[in-house]
């Protein structure tokens, strides 16, 4: 059965009742396969990704920061940011959980001000967004423990960045060679501008963000790769050449905000 994104879910459950089927409704449910507890320091006892960052952190000599200053992911389901957020209030960890949004997301505004619970944001969502991760097609509102396992309360900033610099970040990565998909490039470019907007503060030790390469950058060569699907999917942020600006942008300074790219649609968000 072929449906419409947004009744996806809808369609899974019916079916399923129909069908004397179980609906296993990943997005309500992934807190439950998400562990936020420690193993006791063995490398092999959890399913907690921070436990696993700590441990490697802990493990390489070159890094002399051993907890990081900053956790940036962004949610699909929610439940991978919800864990580790889970995670470093239980054990009093001092790292602090940054949330990375796409363009027209919900989630932003559900985790700072708890809007959406009440209304759908079809009218607010514009496609491509960022595959994989984001709310605003579906047609419910973001209910926590049905459309949604993303913890509001554990998760301390958010951070929304425009879609087509993170499909432009996801080439400047894979020129340098890191191969990651749409969220990663999104990752990098939040991480990259706390780091901007932290340059200045004093702290001891140097300043460590961590965040996670999503899924690798092959499966989106028809997509986020292919010049033909950006000047498509773009075409009113100046397509291949509104990307080329963001690519020009000083990633390396993290100034993605003060940037204009000429009379392409380029703006902040905050």
């Amino acid at each position: 059965m072929k449906v419409d994104v947004s009744l996806r879910n809808f369609h899974a459950k019916d079916q399923a009742e129909k069908n004397d089927g179980f609906f296993i409704n990943q997005f309500g449910n992934a807190e439950y396969a998400e562990e936020f507890h420690e193993s006791g320091g063995d490398n092999h006892e959890t399913s907690n990704v921070f436990h696993e960052i700590l441990q490697q952190l802990k493990k390489d000599e070159k890094q002399k920061k051993k907890i990081p200053d900053y956790f940036v992911h962004s949610a699909g389901t929610g439940g991978t940011i919800s864990s580790v957020g889970r995670y470093t209030k239980r054990y009093n960890i001092p790292t602090r959980i940054l949330l990375s949004d796409s363009e027209f997301s919900l989630f932003h505004d559900y985790v700072i001000s708890n809007k959406f619970t009440n209304e759908s944001g079809t009218k607010i969502w514009k496609a491509p967004g960022v595959a994989g991760i984001g709310y605003g097609y579906n047609v419910k509102p973001i209910i926590y423990g049905e459309t949604t396992s993303l913890t509001r309360n554990v998760v301390d900033e958010s951070m929304k960045m425009p879609d087509i610099a993170s499909a432009a970040a996801m080439h400047v990565l894979r020129e340098r060679g890191i191969g990651g998909g749409a969220s990663t490039g999104l990752n990098f470019l939040v991480s990259l501008h706390k780091a901007y907007q932290l340059k200045d503060k004093k702290r001891p030790g140097r300043l460590t963000i961590v965040t996670i390469i999503c899924d690798p950058g092959e499966f989106y060569e028809s997509t986020y790769f292919n010049s033909t699907w950006i000047d498509k999917m773009f075409s009113e942020q100046g397509g291949m050449k509104g990307l080329d600006c963001w690519k020009n942008v000083s990633l390396d300074i993290g100034k993605i905000f003060t940037y204009n790219c000429k009379t392409f649609q380029i703006f902040p968000i905050g």
